[in-house]
């Protein structure tokens, strides 16, 4: 007896402990307005836009007591403004590593982040703006129009490829990235990333399907895009992309790899960049093309970028634009129609139009699904009022 009246002593103490914690890290975060910096954005309170802050600070309780892991940054933009940001620390992404997580850092609103595929939305932008300027002039034209070096290998039914096709992943080349882990050598992007031609291993793929009519993830096509970026305006990509879009948004505290020993620009992926600034290029889609009074790129474009054009045949999107995901989220009843930018371990930059919305992530979610949905759906959308 004495000993059962001890056991049960230490089970209600543990659950007495259990609950102090929570308590603890409930009670630990008071939500405050972000800095107003010399960086375009314009900052307000979370109530100033009628968002509830009591809802905001339990997601971020959640984060501190390990509830949602492996978040690194939160940004949300309401009505134009900064409304919320914060930052956690964790490890940076690590190609060799456990898990993919490399060193551990101490993140800040300074702190560059691996975008990964959400860089793929970027290269679109870069797209649009190198057609809004005339350099390319449909995206239906063929691929080789802009890709003399590798007319050779303009038959077999790829006459048929064009620009649309890659910006819509139905190229119909065969490709394996979703069927096989990266980590094996016989990945494609593996092997796409460290070719010395990328654009010959891309193209002297087999036809699988009629281009246009299969959705099949395929980041070469991306950096095949870059490629015409560049024969098209006659500079690479990076340059062209800092002259008409970082620069005109005030970014440049940001890095965007080069494949070795190719040398051609990552156009799949790892643009490294600030949440911030992720959030910039949200709200330049938000704002039909705007920056601060300025154009950078043609609402045209913006439109035809997020209208559905394939179905990737996944649980987790509703559609497919040009390389932006499109999701219809559920929270309280109400649908809310959204784009994104989505990259590996759960980068994230989400356009909720109808709320006048950008949420950006960043995290190391690698190994395990994300908590983005989850949180959006729980405490960001209903945290609107």
């Amino acid at each position: 007896m004495n000993t059962m009246i001890k056991n049960l002593s230490a089970i209600v103490l543990i659950a007495i402990a259990s609950a102090a914690c929570e308590k603890t890290y409930q009670d630990v975060y008071d939500y405050h307005q972000p800095s107003q910096l010399n960086d375009g954005w314009e900052t307000a309170s979370l109530t100033s836009v009628g968002m509830d802050s009591l809802l905001v600070e339990q997601l971020v309780n959640r984060v501190y007591g390990k509830r949602y892991k492996n978040i690194h940054s939160i940004v949300i933009i309401k009505d134009g403004k900064l409304v919320f940001e914060e930052y956690w620390p964790g490890n940076d992404f690590g190609m060799n590593s456990k898990d993919y997580l490399g060193k551990y850092i101490e993140f800040d609103r300074d702190t560059r982040h691996n975008t990964h595929s959400a860089t793929k939305s970027i290269t679109s932008m870069v797209v649009g703006i190198a057609a809004d300027k005339g350099y390319i002039s449909s995206e239906d034209d063929c691929i080789f129009d802009y890709l003399p070096d590798h007319s050779s290998l303009c038959t077999g039914g790829r006459e048929k490829i064009t620009i649309r096709h890659m910006l819509t992943m139905s190229g119909g080349l065969q490709w394996n990235e979703w069927d096989v882990s990266v980590s094996e050598s016989n990945h494609d992007i593996i092997r796409f990333n460290q070719s010395a031609n990328p654009v010959l291993y891309l193209l002297s793929k087999p036809l699988l399907s009629e281009p246009g009519t299969t959705f099949y993830y395929n980041g070469g096509g991306v950096d095949l895009l870059g490629q015409i970026v560049k024969n098209a305006v006659g500079e690479d990509i990076k340059a062209f992309s800092k002259t008409n879009l970082f620069t005109p948004l005030g970014i440049t505290n940001y890095y965007w790899q080069t494949l070795s020993p190719s040398g051609i620009t990552c156009c799949h992926g790892d643009i490294y960049i600030t949440p911030r600034d992720m959030a910039k290029l949200g709200y330049l889609f938000l704002n039909d093309g705007m920056w601060n009074g300025t154009r950078i790129i043609s609402g045209e474009w913006i439109s035809k970028s997020v209208q559905n054009h394939i179905s990737p045949g996944v649980s987790w999107a509703d559609g497919y634009g040009y390389l932006w995901w499109l999701r219809n989220y559920h929270s309280g009843g109400i649908t809310y129609s959204s784009y994104r930018a989505e990259g590996w371990g759960g980068q994230m930059i989400i356009v909720i139009p109808d709320e006048n919305m950008v949420i950006v992530f960043t995290g190391a979610n690698y190994v395990q699904s994300t908590p983005c949905e989850e949180i959006i759906t729980t405490y960001i959308l209903p945290s609107i009022k």
